[in-house]
């Protein structure tokens, strides 16, 4: 052993052995016997791991109480026999509760007057797992997100689209409903981009109070948003998309100035046979429509 030359043995093995129970990292001491392999010595750190007291270990094959015996296990001990030792294997473990709890195993066989060991150092990494799923959670989430008006994007709107038209959930069909700012860009070319941005903020929200539970509304593209209505309504009344015109064309103040925009609206029922790009097209269509109208309107 490296370093050891000037202590006696026997103190280097009370030293060892001392280290093995107060460390903070779980360790075992098994007999080599494969699937019949049982517990000889585990610290306190293994027992906080896999709940259990000794005496609940003590002797006990070890894939009857904390390991599943699968070919990975079967692996490993091929490694053992084969390499003598692995490092870093995932592996996970039954806790007393039920719950399985991911670990990296590294191992060490030795041969003691003719009687082999297996040493096992097990590292917790639920933790690391937590944080990584919580990481890539946020990632998702971050992907889904229109970042001016803190909606949801076109991303996470063509997901749910696909959803509803894929399920048809109790046979109920969703409605569509497209959304397309009137005089948009004349508020950016006088009041500046940041004054439109502030304008789509203002618009997300208020469309956002006109929904209900179940509602979907997203930004999917510059002054466009879609709602998609919770099928469970049933067919959606055209007071709803009055409501939603209504609020979105009371004038705001931005930066001290009132500032007006209108809104066209089409909507369409997923019909039978119907999928998302036809629903969607249809949607389209009559939110143009609108558009014509109020373009024709404001001419008169």
């Amino acid at each position: 052993m490296i370093g050891s030359e000037d202590i006696p043995a026997e103190i280097l093995n009370a030293l060892l052995s001392s280290m093995f129970e107060i460390s903070p990292i779980a360790m075992s001491i098994t007999s080599s016997n494969g699937k019949d392999s049982r517990y000889l010595r585990v610290n306190q750190a293994h027992l906080q791991l896999v709940g259990r007291e000794w005496s609940e270990l003590q002797g006990v094959r070890v894939a009857q109480t904390v390991v599943r015996e699968d070919e990975a296990r079967a692996r490993r001990h091929r490694r053992l026999a084969e390499e003598g030792g692995y490092v870093g294997e995932y592996v996970e473990i039954k806790h007393a509760d039920g719950r399985m709890v991911p670990t990296l195993i590294s191992a060490q066989r030795s041969i003691i007057n003719d009687v082999q060991y297996d040493v096992e150092i097990i590292v917790d990494i639920s933790t690391r797992i937590d944080e990584q799923r919580a990481h890539e959670e946020r990632l998702a989430q971050l992907a889904r997100t229109d970042v001016v008006t803190d909606l949801q994007n076109r991303l996470a709107f063509e997901e749910r689209l696909a959803e509803l038209t894929e399920s048809r959930e109790d046979g109920r069909q969703p409605t569509l409903a497209l959304l397309d700012l009137d005089g948009f860009k004349k508020i950016n070319d006088e009041h500046g981009h940041d004054a439109g941005d502030a304008v789509l903020h203002m618009v997300a929200q208020r469309i956002a109070q006109t929904l209900r539970e179940g509602d979907f509304v997203s930004r999917i593209g510059g002054d466009e948003f879609a709602i998609l209505y919770n099928p469970s309504s049933g067919s959606v009344p055209a007071s709803r998309f009055d409501a939603i015109a209504q609020a979105v064309r009371e004038p705001m103040e931005i930066d001290g100035k009132l500032i007006a925009v209108g809104v066209s609206i089409g909507s369409a029922q997923l019909a039978p046979g119907e999928n998302a790009a036809d629903l969607f097209r249809r949607a389209d269509g009559q939110m143009y429509d609108a558009k014509k109208r109020q373009s024709a309107g404001a001419r008169r």
